[in-house]
């Protein structure tokens, strides 16, 4: 269902437009390719209780992924396939309707209790390094769930939490799983999480089959 952005907000297009903002006042945006941006954005929701913030999608002849940060924020020095438009740049923002494709829509609406609640800048350029480095892989856990994560090596090897990334004490394992590498093999692996999340059930009910 369409979200309105509530009467505080100071920069959201009205209704069913598009329209061409330019950054650097209100917000920043930090431009990624689909694949990356879409990744990053898996990660974030995991790290943020699926609240990363406002993102649009713009899903034509080059796909890309937008996340709007504060202005100013300093992120373009720590961007890892990524790029930060600011003021001279425009960005084609969509009007509260707009949600789904084609062209660009929200991907995550704005807050409408919080419509000037922008990506937290340091979650993301975090969000974006472990998502170069890192590969989907498929986890069951005991209670006969299975779910998909993105994993960087650590994780993989069993040497960090598979859902949150921390390698503080203690670790536990909880389930098999599996990874594709770039030949099209699959091979197992012993997932560990951390005391939080093995005690939450180590996967939730996102991506749960």
């Amino acid at each position: 269902m369409p979200r309105s952005f509530g009467p505080d907000s100071t920069w959201a297009p009205p209704g069913d437009t598009v329209v061409a903002v330019e950054g650097g006042t209100f917000w920043d945006a930090v431009a990624v390719g689909q694949k990356l941006g879409l990744e990053a954005l898996s990660i974030l929701e995991g790290e943020t209780a699926r609240r990363p913030g406002p993102v649009i999608w713009d899903s034509r002849r080059e796909p890309r992924i937008y996340f709007l940060v504060p202005p100013r924020s300093g992120i373009e020095a720590d961007l890892p396939g990524g790029r930060l438009l600011s003021f001279g740049d425009y960005v084609a923002v969509p009007g509260v309707l707009v949600i789904e494709p084609p062209g660009p829509h929200w991907l995550v609406p704005p807050d409408p209790g919080h419509p000037d609640r922008l990506v937290d800048p340091l979650l993301l350029a975090s969000a974006l390094r472990r998502a170069v480095d890192s590969c989907w892989v498929t986890v069951r856990v005991s209670s006969g769930q299975q779910f998909q994560v993105l994993a960087g090596e650590a994780q993989v090897e069993g040497k960090a939490c598979l859902r949150c990334n921390t390698t503080e004490p203690p670790l536990r394992p909880a389930g098999r799983g599996s990874v594709v590498d770039e030949v099209g093999a699959e091979h197992a692996f012993d997932p560990v999480f951390c005391a939080t999340h093995l005690e939450s059930g180590a996967a939730s009910k996102e991506g749960a089959e």
